[in-house]
């Protein structure tokens, strides 16, 4: 794949009003011209422990999005020296390797982009779910990022998937901390606002 440096500045869905350079090459983006992931954004993936896990992929343009063709794929199924290996993305959560110790305000999100966008507007403590549910591992996961007494924030997308996330963190990740939803309107996603509208609202 090549690097994304030439990435669209253009809206697309939740792709945003466009990366830096800097975001790219920090999270690692590329484009697939050939294989599996053909005409996707290429999105590395990385377990707790930092290790590269796999590669997701995302279709530019979400108007060829279809049940064949879906927006996200992830790794299958694959054999390696005799041993059966199979992706859970419901075992981990999307940038968190990078947080090594728990922080007063983590940021919770459902979507790869989100995360990008955040860190870009220097809110580098994001984490994705990867989709509209969290698992009971992931909300562990989400606990051990934040200090005790500390605070996650979901921002989900303002819709009726995002709805189901963030009751989804709420029910599953408050059991020791706080846990609270910054809302946002109906049919927007965290691309959509700056990085002022988010530091007015998780900034004391």
């Amino acid at each position: 794949h090549r690097d994304l440096h030439s990435f669209p500045t253009r809206r697309s869905s939740d792709l945003g009003r466009g990366f830096s350079p800097e975001t790219i090459a920090h999270f690692g983006l590329g484009f697939c011209r050939r294989g599996l992931l053909k005409d996707r954004i290429v999105i590395p993936l990385h377990g707790g422990d930092g290790k590269l896990i796999g590669y997701a992929g995302r279709v530019i343009d979400d108007a060829k999005v279809t049940d064949e063709n879906p927006r996200y794929k992830f790794p299958g199924k694959r054999e390696r020296n005799g041993r059966m290996f199979e992706f859970h993305k419901s075992l981990f959560l999307y940038n968190g390797f990078r947080i090594d110790t728990p922080v007063d305000d983590l940021l919770v999100v459902e979507g790869f982009a989100s995360v990008w966008w955040l860190t870009q507007n220097d809110f580098p403590n994001a984490v994705a779910t990867m989709g509209a549910d969290c698992s009971e591992e992931q909300a562990v996961l989400i606990e051990s990022l934040v200090h005790r007494g500390g605070r996650a924030w979901v921002i989900s997308d303002g819709d009726k998937a995002g709805e189901r996330h963030a009751h989804s963190v709420l029910m599953r990740a408050s059991l020791n901390h706080s846990v609270e939803w910054l809302k946002l309107e109906k049919g927007k996603q965290p691309t959509d606002y700056d990085g002022k509208f988010f530091r007015e609202r998780l900034i004391n």
